[in-house]
Order: structure tokens, then C-alpha cells, then sequence
């Protein structure tokens, strides 16, 4: 794709698909005019900076209200929407079930059973529904904040002026050449986000100390919950807030497509705020279930509780370390695999 090409689509990818072609073959018929018979690639620069900012050319053309989430990222909004609502219901459904199945008391009597399924499919869909409006409603937010941003999957991170000009269709064109970062990896981003999540908030349910009280999984029961669910969820807002930069740094690499210093900056500042809030959460003695913690020192009394939270809380440190600075060296060797592909043209 040359420049002109590159500079064309980059304003008709923002305008409804219906005039796409007609203002692409506009836009290609006014440049060529503008050109002389035997132009150069400077020559085109010239041209195109005449025009202007492909963004607000595009806004010019567009005479319509501006949309809740553009042509530009509707595509994408569905594909990560559908993508986030699977996980999600999915992993929530498991959770109930599994949880389900664990707590089932009552007699084996076809009656029961059949109550007990029901009971537990409405619980299912109910959760579903909950799970489906808080997705809808954080990755819409998401889009629409990227929507009126203005950008697109290259200048989200390649625009480092204020004033637009010819050279930063170069960056976009070395953005389709060199995408680093596979789709799957953004996916399993916001399923393991949906795990954590949905775990951390049905914790009281799943998470404790567990006794055998008869055969199989139907005596296996939950006698002291991990965490004193009150005070969880005083936390709950800034648990939140985690969840919501958590997506928004999958989405964002969805864009970009690459590393980036940026994006590894964006990285850091995520573990820095997720590894304080651990540890200001794991020291927190009014956290814990005190029936748990009392039935861990029962059980293993030379072990004090606090080398169980310093464990967890060194662990996250560590990974979190790992991952701040692969980042930084992914964004390194792309900036080099950039400049190199460059120079070779």
C-alpha cells in the first residue's frame, strides 16, 4: 500500500461504509490533480499535507451525528465484546455449578434433584445477565473513550506530535507490517481477567478451608470461608478499577498491535497499582475469616500465618518484575525489527 493509498483509507475507515468508495475515488482523483505527471514521494507529501489531518478531513466528509462506536471500531467492538461475553458467562456458569454440586445436601429423590437443577440453571442465568450487562457496559466504555479519541489502530501510539503530518503514514504502513502481539494473547488477557474477577467476588462461596464429611463431592463442605466477605467488598470499588484498566490495557494491545515503550510504561503502572493493592489487601488482618484462620493454625501451628501472605505477596512481586521487564524487551526488539524493516525498505 503506498502513501496515497495508505492516506486515503486512513479517512474513509472513519465514514460509514455506504460512501466509502465514492469519497475514496474523490480523495484519489483530487491528489492525482494535484500531482504533476512524473511526482515523487516528496511530492506526495506535499500534496497530502495540503489536505491535512486524515482525521479531521474525514470529520468534514462526515455530515452525519457522530456515532456511539464509529465504523472505525465497530468491527472490533463486536469481535472483543463477543469474545469478553463468552469468557465471561462461561467461566461464571462453571463456577456456579461446580460451587453448585459441591454444596448440594438434601435426599437423591428425583424431585429433589430435579428442583435443585432448576434452581440452580435460574442462578445461572440470573448471574449470565449480570455478567453480560457488566461486560457490555465496561468494554462500551472502553470503545467509546477510543472512539473519541480520535485515533486509529496505528496513530494510537505512533503519534508523538501535535500537528499531523505526511510522515506519520509511515508508522501506520510499519504497523501492518510488523504486528507482534497475536490476537490470542489480548483474548487469554480478558479470560484470565474474568477468572480472577469472578473468583475474587464469589470468593465467600468457593475459597476456605473445606472438610470431608461424608463420601465423594457431596461431603466435601465449606466450613470456614478465606476472606470476611464485608470487608472484601469495602475493596470492591478499587477491585474494579483494576478490572477496568486490566481491559483496557488488553484492548489497547488489540490496537497496537506491538509493544511499545508506551505500552510497556502502561504495563508497569498496571503491576505497580495491582501488586500495591495485593499487599495493602493481604495485610489487612480484618480480611481474613477468623474460623479460617484459626483452623490453618490448628492444622499447622509452627507456621505462622504471615509467612502464607508474604509468600503469595513475593510471588506476585516476582512475576510481576518478570513481566514489567520482558515488556520493556519486547518493545526494544520491536523498535529494532522497525527501524531494521525500515532500512531495508
Amino acid at each position: 500500500m503506498n502513501l496515497i493509498e495508505t492516506y486515503i483509507n486512513e479517512v474513509t475507515q472513519r465514514l460509514p461504509e455506504k460512501i466509502r468508495d465514492d469519497i475514496a475515488m474523490e480523495l484519489r482523483s483530487t491528489i492525482e490533480d494535484m500531482l504533476s505527471d512524473q511526482y515523487t514521494d516528496k511530492d506526495v507529501e506535499v500534496v497530502l499535507m495540503k489536505l491535512g489531518d486524515p482525521v479531521k478531513l474525514a470529520g468534514e466528509y462526515n455530515n452525519k451525528p457522530r456515532y456511539l462506536i464509529g465504523p472505525m471500531f465497530y468491527e472490533s467492538y463486536i469481535n472483543v465484546l463477543i469474545v469478553a461475553a463468552i469468557i465471561s458467562v462461561v467461566i461464571s456458569s462453571l463456577t456456579l455449578f461446580v460451587n453448585g454440586m459441591i454444596t448440594f445436601e438434601g435426599d437423591k429423590s428425583l424431585f429433589t434433584v430435579m428442583a435443585f437443577i432448576g434452581q440452580l440453571c435460574l442462578k445461572m442465568l440470573l448471574s449470565s445477565l449480570n455478567v453480560l450487562f457488566q461486560v457490555f457496559f465496561w468494554v462500551t466504555i472502553v470503545f467509546i473513550m477510543l472512539e473519541r479519541s480520535g485515533v486509529s489502530n496505528g496513530d494510537l501510539y505512533t503519534r508523538k506530535k501535535k500537528t499531523w503530518s505526511p510522515s506519520d503514514l509511515y508508522q501506520l504502513k510499519k504497523v501492518v507490517a510488523k504486528r507482534q502481539i497475536p490476537k490470542a494473547e489480548v483474548f487469554f488477557s480478558l479470560f484470565w481477567t474474568a477468572i480472577w474477577a469472578i473468583i475474587l467476588f464469589k470468593s465467600a462461596e468457593m475459597i476456605g478451608w473445606y472438610e470431608q464429611s461424608g463420601k465423594g463431592l457431596e461431603g466435601l463442605t465449606l466450613k470456614a470461608p478465606l476472606f470476611n466477605e464485608e470487608v472484601l467488598f469495602t475493596y470492591a470499588p478499587f477491585i474494579v478499577l483494576l478490572i477496568l484498566i486490566e481491559v483496557g490495557l488488553a484492548i489497547y494491545k488489540f490496537f497496537i498491535g506491538r509493544w511499545t515503550n508506551l505500552l510497556a510504561s502502561l504495563n508497569l503502572i498496571y503491576h505497580f497499582i495491582s501488586v500495591g493493592l495485593l499487599c495493602f489487601m493481604l495485610t489487612d488482618e480484618t480480611l481474613y475469616n477468623k474460623s479460617f484462620t484459626q483452623k490453618l493454625y490448628d492444622t499447622v501451628p509452627d507456621v505462622p500465618a504471615f509467612w502464607f501472605v508474604s509468600t503469595i505477596a513475593a510471588l506476585m512481586v516476582v512475576f510481576s518484575i518478570i513481566d514489567i521487564i520482558t515488556g520493556f524487551n519486547k518493545a526494544n526488539k520491536s523498535n529494532a525489527a522497525i527501524d531494521q524493516w525500515m532500512k531495508n525498505g
